[in-house]
């Protein structure tokens, strides 16, 4: 329903509604009005009946008076005369005086002489009503009115009567005259219709006075209501045209009064200047969420590439690790090997010492030559030491082994048989280390650094063989022999010791690596995982940024 039409309705229906309830008021208290005036009337009419017939029986009472109270005629004389007299008197067009004695007998009867003498006592109307007793009654009590229904003809319809009687103490009669009242009834009925038809016109008068008022109230509402409409017809299109048009939020109501629907269009104006500012931040938000979003996109795309990347090498380092814990293990087996061709070296080497304990003496001065020689290869010993790194300990007894191993292969050749045995264990062991400096160069630098220690020996221990020139060749030869055995065994124990302990710290250190590269492997999966679901989320923000944009898009700032 347009406002309009609530304008109109607002009017009219009240107006109706009024119109109506003073319609029912003044219908009702016009109704009101004709009870009171048609039982006004009505008892108007039965009082001046009531009145003429009085006159009536007062007039015959007067003129029956004189005979009552005439000494010169009797009783008897006096009654005849009195009937005549009664029997005489006649009113109107019908009207006539009759009788009864107490008993209900008629005495005289002006209107129909063949009705005296009759006994009428018990005589009722067509309702049952004894109204000839209730006349004597009313007369007894010294004259009353007394109304029944009789018919005017015999046969026909009853009518209402009206009758008035009085009593003659002096004979005993009871004298009465009535007439029938239906004209009452019939001029109260045309009193009532003109009564209606006075209340019928007083409602066309009401009527047409609401309708012409209800058209009056019409007029003016729709002038009043196109001055307020107006203004709000032209906000109405203004939010149709930013809801369905091209969203004109550059457009404003021009504020023409300082009403109601001035304050609306002041409104309108006032919100519209916010949408329009908002817009125009969400329109820079946008642009700054699209470059954000772009530039997202390729920051994920980089995480995705650098996690594959990393997945990749951390891959390629465990399988590294793998190959060299299974290198360690194996120089771990070579050292056990080693070991064990060193103690059978060593007993050999006390074999020979047994042999040469006769030339001991010969050669002391060669054995302070061989201490020197000792701490030498101890500072070697301590430089290994020092190593920070299991790769390095491991480099460094590669080297030193492979020294030894040739030192021993050299003094084994010089040893003749007796050093055969110790030559192949020295061949082992240069082998064990060539397939050390194989698995690493690291270990490979390490082991020239004892190379340097080894040759210091070496040089002590030449010196050592020309201090000790003088003895005799055997003792020298075989002295340089079990000596050069004897520390040659130990520093290849010690060497093997070393070897071992840092094969097990390898080991160790290679399964926490691995543990740990797993661990990396692992993260880098989650963040590779990660990266696929903010490249998802990013997508998502850049489909729901392109969908801002066409909204906000939709609206002219």
């Amino acid at each position: 329903m347009k406002i309009k039409t609530k304008f109109l309705s607002l009017s009219i229906i009240p107006m109706i509604l009024v119109v109506l309830s003073v319609m029912l008021v003044v219908k009702w208290q016009l109704e009101m009005l004709e009870q009171e005036e048609v039982a006004s009337i009505r008892s108007e009419m039965i009082e001046a009946r009531q009145q003429e017939l009085q006159n009536y029986i007062d007039m015959a009472m007067g003129a029956i008076r004189p005979l009552q109270h005439r000494l010169d005629m009797r009783y008897q004389e006096k009654i005849d005369q009195a009937t005549e007299v009664l029997n005489g008197m006649t009113f109107g067009d019908n009207g006539f005086i009759y009788g009864y004695d107490l008993d209900g007998n008629i005495v005289f009867h002006s209107g129909n002489a063949d009705m005296i003498g009759k006994s009428v006592l018990e005589l009722t109307d067509p309702d049952g009503k004894p109204f000839v007793k209730d006349v004597i009654a009313k007369a007894m009590e010294g004259g009353g009115f007394v109304q029944f229904r009789w018919p005017r003809v015999e046969g026909g319809t009853p009518s209402p009567r009206l009758t008035y009687a009085r009593e003659i103490e002096v004979w005993g009669w009871v004298i009465a005259t009535g007439f029938y009242i239906d004209d009452i009834d019939a001029e109260v009925a045309r009193r009532g219709e003109s009564i209606d038809h006075t209340v019928t016109q007083t409602m066309i008068w009401i009527l047409a006075s609401g309708v012409v008022l209800a058209l009056l109230v019409s007029g003016v509402n729709l002038l009043l209501s196109r001055r307020i409409l107006g203004p709000l017809q032209d906000t109405a299109r203004a939010l149709l045209d930013i809801a369905e048009g091209e969203g004109d939020l550059t457009r404003r109501l021009d504020v023409t009064s300082r009403d109601e629907v001035g304050d609306v269009a002041r409104g309108f104006n006032g919100f519209v200047d916010k949408i329009h500012q908002l817009v125009r931040e969400v329109q820079s938000a946008v642009g700054s969420l699209s470059q954000s979003t772009e530039s997202m996109t390729g920051v994920v795309s980089q995480a995705q590439a650098d996690t594959r990347q990393q997945r990749e090498d951390t891959g390629r380092t465990a399988s590294a690790i793998q190959e060299m814990v299974a290198a360690v293990q194996e120089v771990a087996s070579s050292a056990a090997q080693a070991a064990q061709a060193a103690q059978q070296a060593d007993s050999d080497a006390h074999t020979g010492d047994r042999v040469v304990a006769e030339t001991i003496r010969s050669i002391n001065q060669l054995a302070e030559d061989v201490d020197r020689s000792a701490d030498v290869i101890a500072r070697l010993g301590q430089d290994a030491d020092n190593i920070g790194s299991v790769v390095s300990v491991i480099s460094s007894i590669a080297e030193q082994t492979n020294l030894l191993a040739l030192n021993a292969a050299i003094e084994a050749a010089r040893a003749g048989d007796q050093g055969r045995g110790f030559s192949v264990v020295a061949d082992e062991v240069r082998t064990l280390a060539s397939r050390t400096q194989q698995s690493t160069d690291e270990i490979q630098r390490m082991i020239e650094r004892l190379q340097t220690g080894a040759r210091e020996a070496v040089d002590v221990m030449a010196n050592s063989r020309e201090q000790s020139a003088a003895t005799t060749e055997r003792a020298a030869d075989a002295s340089r022999s079990l000596q050069q055995i004897t520390h040659s065994v130990a520093t290849i124990n010690e060497m093997n010791t070393q070897i071992a302990g840092a094969a097990e710290q390898q080991t160790a250190v290679a399964a926490e690596i691995e543990t740990s590269v797993q661990q990396v492997a692992t993260i880098a999966d989650k963040a590779e995982h990660n990266a696929g679901i903010l490249a998802e989320t990013t997508a998502g923000m850049s489909e729901l940024e392109q969908r801002l944009s066409k909204l906000v898009m939709t609206f002219r700032v």
